[in-house]
C-alpha cells in the first residue's frame, strides 16, 4: 500500500490538516494517509503539549472518523523521550515491508529539514512531499539548495503538492478556546464538542 504521514502533535487537529490529507492522499494516489501523533517533538524544544496524550489521540481518532482513506497512526506515541523521524519510518518499514510511505511536510518545517535526524539516510528511505503553509512558500526551495543540493531540492519541489494555503493554527484555536471564543469554523463538530466536554485549552 501507498501510506502518507501527516506528522503533528494535533493539539487539536482542525481543518486544516484534514484539507492537506485529503488533498495529498488525491494528488499522490495513496491508499491511505495516517495523521502520525507526535509523543514529544524534537522540533518543539521549551514547548509542551497542551492536552494530555489520551485527549490528542482521541481528537486524532474523531478527526478521521467516517473519512475514507484518512486514519491515525500511533507508534510514536508509545514511544519514551523525542520521536525522530528516521527511527519512525525504520520503525514502519520493518513492521509493514508492504508499504511505501511519503512524509508529508508543512512549508515552516521545510525550512529545517536538513537539520533533521540522519537526514541523508532519511531522505533515501522516504519521499517527502512538501505542501506550503503561510509565510513558508517558495523561497523555501531556494533556502535548501545550498544546504541539500539541486539535485536533491529539485526532487523535493517536484513533490510538492499544490493546495490553497491553509489559514488555520492550532495556536490560534487554543487561544480562541481559551478566551471563550467561537471555534467551531476551525473544527469538525464531533473535535469541538470533545473540547468543551473535556475542558481543554481553558
Amino acid at each position: 500500500m501507498k501510506i502518507g504521514l501527516l506528522g503533528g502533535a494535533f493539539d487539536p487537529p482542525h481543518l486544516g490538516h484534514l484539507a492537506v490529507a485529503r488533498a495529498v492522499r488525491a494528488a499522490r494516489g495513496l491508499d491511505r494517509v495516517d495523521l502520525l501523533v507526535s509523543g514529544q517533538s524534537p522540533h518543539a524544544d521549551g514547548k509542551n503539549n497542551h492536552a494530555p496524550l489520551q485527549h490528542r489521540l482521541a481528537m486524532a481518532r474523531l478527526a478521521v472518523e467516517g473519512e475514507p482513506g484518512l486514519g491515525v497512526e500511533e507508534w510514536e506515541t508509545r514511544q519514551s523521550g523525542r520521536s525522530y523521524t528516521i527511527e519512525t519510518i525504520r520503525h514502519l518499514q520493518q513492521a509493514h515491508p508492504e508499504n511505501n510511505y511519503d512524509f508529508i511536510i508543512g512549508g515552516d518545517m521545510l525550512r529545517d529539514l536538513p537539520n533533521w535526524r540522519e537526514i541523508g539516510k532519511l531522505l533515501v528511505l522516504v519521499d517527502f512531499v512538501p505542501v506550503f503553509r503561510p509565510g513558508h512558500t517558495e523561497e523555501v526551495f531556494e533556502g535548501l539548495k545550498a544546504q541539500l543540493g539541486e539535485d536533491e531540492t529539485a526532487r523535493l519541489r517536484a513533490n510538492m503538492v499544490e493546495m490553497p494555503l491553509q489559514h488555520i493554527s492550532s495556536t490560534e484555536i487554543r487561544a480562541a478556546a481559551a478566551a471563550g471564543e467561537s471555534i467551531s469554523q476551525w473544527l469538525t463538530p464531533a473535535i469541538e464538542a470533545y473540547i468543551h466536554a473535556h475542558r481543554l485549552y481553558q
